[in-house]
């Protein structure tokens, strides 16, 4: 199993999924997927202006970043598609986890 940082996500047993910030041979550090695209995102007009395409009515902020991460799953879900997504227990067998807490504050753009 070799997990690529930026590209591979983790799926644990409830259904949410961790994108990989940082991998080393021994070692993930992980954050919830919706929170990384939040994150690496500016809210400005540009921004607002995706949204309101993609959406007919008002929707709530993680909406669109949660529907960030599924079409994101679905695109690695179809042949030739770089990047695989790994069950979470068994990534534990090979890396020690490191995840990053939702209000840490040490988030920024890539």
């Amino acid at each position: 199993m070799e997990i690529v940082a930026k590209r591979d996500l983790l799926k644990d047993r409830y259904g949410n999924y961790y994108i990989v910030s940082y991998a080393s041979k021994k070692a993930l550090t992980i954050v919830n997927a919706a929170m990384y695209h939040a994150f690496n995102q500016i809210l400005d007009e540009e921004l607002v202006a995706k949204v309101k395409a993609k959406y007919p009515n008002d929707v709530a902020c993680g909406k669109y970043f949660a529907d960030l991460v599924h079409e994101q799953v679905e695109q690695m879900s179809s042949p030739g598609h770089p990047g695989k997504i790994y069950d979470i227990e068994e990534a534990k067998k090979e890396y020690d986890l490191h995840m990053k807490p939702l209000y840490d504050d040490s988030f920024h753009l890539s």
